[in-house]
């Protein structure tokens, strides 16, 4: 189980990371912009992994531990109606700095994964990318069951 120490030290941790990460975009919106290609080609295993998705085109899709706001563009670009969430506020700016900056409108949210801040079956689907080792999987897999809509999907990788 994810005890608030715990979860206020992976807070402490990522909004290290994103203010480190915010000196590299000072310069404005053209640090921050990227194509699709950027992001889903720089791991091998992303571009099957959204491709799993489906059409997201008009669903409603929950970015979960969104980091630096990338996938959570893509699947904007992509027609999905993207919700984004990460313990960290440093992240949730950066998202929304990018977000605008490539021209898509989503919500991003400070949120856990243990406590989403979402109406049950809200989302047709669930988007993760390097977040299970930071999570309380127990509790995490009932609110993901929660807010994911029958016959949803959550792709992780």
């Amino acid at each position: 189980m994810i005890t608030l120490d715990r979860i206020a030290s992976e807070r402490e941790f990522h909004d290290r990371q994103a203010a480190t990460r915010a000196v590299s975009y000072q310069c404005g919106d053209a640090d921050l912009r990227f194509t699709d290609a950027d992001y889903l080609n720089h791991e091998t295993w992303l571009q099957p992994a959204f491709d799993a998705l489906g059409d997201i085109r008009g669903r409603r899709v929950l970015d979960l531990g969104c980091g630096h706001g990338m996938a959570a563009i893509v699947l904007a670009l992509r027609g999905a109606i993207v919700s984004a969430t990460d313990l960290s506020p440093g992240y949730i700016r950066e998202t929304r700095l990018r977000a605008d900056a490539n021209g898509v409108t989503l919500a991003a949210t400070v949120a856990e994964a243990e406590s989403l801040p979402f109406d049950d079956a809200s989302f047709d689907a669930v988007w993760g990318s390097a977040i299970l080792h930071d999570l309380d999987m127990i509790a995490a897999a009932a609110e993901l069951r929660r807010v994911l809509k029958p016959g949803g999907i959550a792709v992780f990788c």
